[in-house]
């Protein structure tokens, strides 16, 4: 799992690209840990290249939510594809997150 981080203004944004599961979870908090070493509270998470998440990506998806709000930040994320809006529906993720289409989509949300 590769994980490519991005500062636009005041966010973070982080891309995704491989398995996010048990095996890569770490790679994906160093980057959330990096983003708020800089003071940043908002991030996008690009999820269009995920190819396969397990319960522990989904926790680390969880987790970050759960600290964007305790810091009054804001999460969004974006690119999920049919399978993984499945997955969000199934564990009712898709109730908590706000998820967009693209980036810029995102990227609007926070304007």
């Amino acid at each position: 799992m590769k994980v490519q981080s991005e500062r636009r203004d005041d966010l973070a944004i982080l891309s995704v690209t491989g398995e996010l599961n048990g095996d890569s979870v770490a790679k994906f908090n160093e980057a959330v840990a990096a983003a708020r070493a800089q003071e940043l509270r908002d991030f996008i998470v690009d999820v269009k290249e995920i190819t396969a998440i397990d319960s522990a990506g989904l926790e680390a998806l969880s987790a970050l939510q759960r600290q964007c709000e305790e810091q009054l930040g804001m999460v969004r994320f974006c690119g999920a594809d049919e399978t993984l809006r499945k997955i969000f529906e199934i564990t009712r993720l898709d109730k908590r997150f706000i998820i967009d289409g693209t980036v810029e989509q995102a990227l609007a949300g926070f304007a």
